[in-house]
């Protein structure tokens, strides 16, 4: 990556590459290819299954329609807090399928586990940044026990058992995965987490155990029913425990730029079957108070949004070309300021029970 300055000195910001860090070209142009094919698949399949539901941010039931989804999917805006969501929902039926039937899932669980041991960039940041949450938040804690929920093959639960070992050796630690994909579980990076395929409202309702800090990345926007996904998460938690997670920021660059009806190298936040709502910066507190939990912290570390519209942008009458225009130096100094003014790609979330 090329450094936006030739000072030695104070702090220079470095253009950060999609195609670097993520995936190739022709790997975004295949997967997107797929996400679409499979969303067609189970629209046909399942749509008269699907159902109408109420905002899942703030469970309002006053909404107006928006552009549907590839001439297919209804995607509306809540009239109160403005939340985006897929509307009617596919059933648990035809999402159940897409997860366990549908190439893309395969397709994007390959990628994930390709970058486990490589030290990719995305993996390391988000592991230094929960090695940091562990180490200020259980001083006095003794013994840890971490869940991840939506954990595929326990790729990144790895990266941070083998992290927490050298940052914080006088701790010990029990780490725990769960996911609906059974095929993904079954392909279990490391015998030293403990892997099962379930769902967190089956586990909350099935067993007894309680963990100090549960996480999940990239998963709310996928869920039915976030309200009570949200409010099982707290059942399995312990007294003041944290609940971590990420999910893309509807408000980001590349949301705002490169529409859901256009191709993309990310899922844009509204990509039906598989994102069902948009969170933003505006919704995800009310929301987290909905559901129980206080509101830690919330920034948005995103570092792809320049690159994917740099890339992938196609509208050369768009107010965002500026992107293909300018160096790297430049664009670097532009990320930094969409971190700082909460308009980066992706949120970063910390709440606490």
């Amino acid at each position: 990556m090329q450094s936006s300055s030739t000072k030695s000195d104070g702090y220079h910001p470095k253009y950060v590459s999609f195609l670097k860090q993520n995936r190739t070209k022709e790997q975004a142009e295949e997967i997107f290819n797929q996400r679409i094919n499979d969303a067609k698949e189970v629209f046909e399949k399942f749509s008269l299954s699907f159902s109408d539901r109420k905002c899942p941010a703030c469970g309002s039931n006053e909404k107006r329609g928006l552009e549907l989804f590839h001439d297919k999917y209804g995607v509306v805006e809540c009239d109160h807090c403005l939340t985006r969501f897929v509307n009617p929902c596919p059933s648990i039926e035809a999402l159940t399928y897409y997860y366990n039937e549908c190439s893309c899932n395969a397709m994007l669980g390959s990628l994930l586990r390709s970058r486990h041991g490589t030290g990719n960039q995305i993996l390391s940041e988000r592991t230094a940044f929960i090695v940091d949450l562990l180490r200020k938040n259980y001083v006095d804690k003794k013994l840890i026990k971490v869940l991840e929920v939506g954990c595929n093959s326990g790729i990144f639960l790895s990266e941070l058992k083998d992290a927490v070992l050298e940052h914080i050796p006088d701790k010990q630690f029990e780490f725990y995965g769960i996911d609906i994909d059974r095929t993904a579980i079954e392909k279990n990076v490391d015998s030293e987490i403990t892997l099962e395929a379930m769902s967190v409202e089956s586990y909350a309702k099935s067993r007894s155990e309680k963990f100090d800090l549960i996480l999940h990345f990239e998963l709310i926007e996928h869920l039915a029913d976030p309200f009570t996904f949200m409010k099982s998460i707290g059942a399995i938690m312990t007294s003041g425990g944290l609940h971590h997670f990420h999910t893309p920021n509807a408000n980001g660059l590349d949301n705002a730029a490169i529409g859901y009806n256009e191709f993309r190298p990310l899922a844009h936040g509204i990509f039906p079957p598989m994102h069902l709502q948009a969170f933003t910066p505006m919704n995800i507190p009310s929301f987290a108070l909905r559901s129980g939990f206080k509101l830690v912290q919330l920034d948005t570390p995103g570092n792809f949004d320049i690159d994917i519209v740099r890339n992938f942008l196609n509208d050369d009458k768009s107010i965002f070309k500026f992107a293909k225009e300018i160096s790297d130096d430049y664009l670097a100094i532009f990320q930094e300021w969409l971190k700082v003014l909460g308009a980066s790609s992706h949120m970063r979330v910390t709440l606490k029970k």
